[in-house]
């Protein structure tokens, strides 16, 4: 690798492939997009132009492109485990936005060949650079809201509203229980993040307002290893929508958005902080670049990448049996 910022490829150009880009070139100070890979180059061809990015739709010469170090793969989810082996294999570092994988077999050959060629490995999830979220998380090791008993958390938007049959944002089988890969997930990254491994879920997933095949409206019951509870829900017909609270023994933290935080201690009394928005996009694969640098470790963790790997699993299991409790497989 240069001594200069990694020289990244672009792997899928779609809404956040592109959105990956821009967040780069405006915010980004460690990291640099220099190719770009799409099945349709010919759709890109302004966008790659705009930002100095050779294009093409070949991956494989992209991995044998000395002038790149690293990849990053906005690309349908079954699609991520073999993305990920290949960029191993090649030398290649990976950010790869989530979730990981749609298996545990598939994540965990994934990080597995990661870790054997030396190459890192980065999941993004950007709501972990948010500042109030940040803040919770201090809270938290800090003591100041005790033992943790319960989470609730709500992702939340209009998106299946956009979604049709014909692209893979819009198939059942790339979103298993709903809006739980687009949404839901990041909440339960959170709730990992500060909660630690599930044990077992319990879900509800049902279509009732959309057109494709996903569904709309999803709700899961959490029990973590720890013995406390939560409950996570996430919708794709209905406006934009965010909030996490946390529950403890010696008081609460709520994100009534994803910019503010408000606890609250056993006496009643409330702060409340307000933090300016931020671009997570940027800080994430600065972070990332970091990480490739040897300058930093990136704050998502692979035992925690793949714990949601296994989660989503589970929950996506419960949704298919109409509910019922299902085991988390820990890998």
């Amino acid at each position: 690798m240069s001594s200069d910022r990694p020289r990244v490829g672009i792997v899928g150009l779609g809404r956040w492939g592109q959105a990956l880009v821009s967040a780069a070139a405006s915010h980004a100070k460690e990291l640099r997009f220099t190719h770009a890979i799409t099945r349709t180059p010919a759709k890109a061809e302004d966008f790659c132009k705009l930002h100095g990015l050779a294009l093409s739709d070949d991956y494989e010469a992209l991995l044998a492109d000395p002038e790149v170090d690293a990849v990053v793969l906005a690309t349908p989810h079954s699609q991520h485990g073999g993305q990920i082996r290949a960029a191993a294999a090649a030398g290649k570092h990976v950010f790869v936005e989530e979730p990981l994988a749609l298996t545990i077999a598939d994540a965990a050959t994934a990080v597995a060949a990661a870790e054997e060629a030396g190459a890192v490995l980065a999941v993004g999830f950007n709501r972990r650079f948010l500042p109030a979220f940040q803040a919770l998380a201090g809270a938290h090791d800090a003591g100041t809201l005790g033992r943790l008993l319960h989470a609730e958390g709500n992702f939340s938007g209009p998106f299946g509203f956009h979604y049709t049959r014909t692209i893979w944002r819009g198939a059942a089988g790339e979103n298993p229980a709903g809006g739980m890969a687009a949404m839901g997930i990041h909440v339960l990254d959170a709730m990992l993040s500060l909660m630690g491994p599930v044990r077992r879920v319990a879900t509800v997933s049902r279509r009732l307002a959309v057109s494709s095949d996903v569904d709309d409206t999803t709700t899961v019951t959490l029990e973590f290893a720890s013995g406390a509870t939560g409950q996570l829900s996430t919708l794709m017909a209905t406006a934009s929508f965010w909030r996490l609270h946390l529950f403890g023994s010696k008081g609460w933290g709520q994100m009534p958005d994803q910019n503010q935080l408000i606890l609250c201690d056993l006496a009643g009394e409330q702060s409340a902080e307000s933090f300016e928005a931020v671009d997570t996009l940027a800080l994430e694969l600065d972070a990332f670049a970091a990480a490739v640098r040897g300058r930093g470790t990136y704050p998502v963790t692979l035992q925690q990448a793949l714990m949601g790997v296994a989660t989503m699993v589970a929950i996506s299991e419960s949704a298919d049996e109409g509910g019922t409790w299902k085991e988390v497989r820990i890998p």
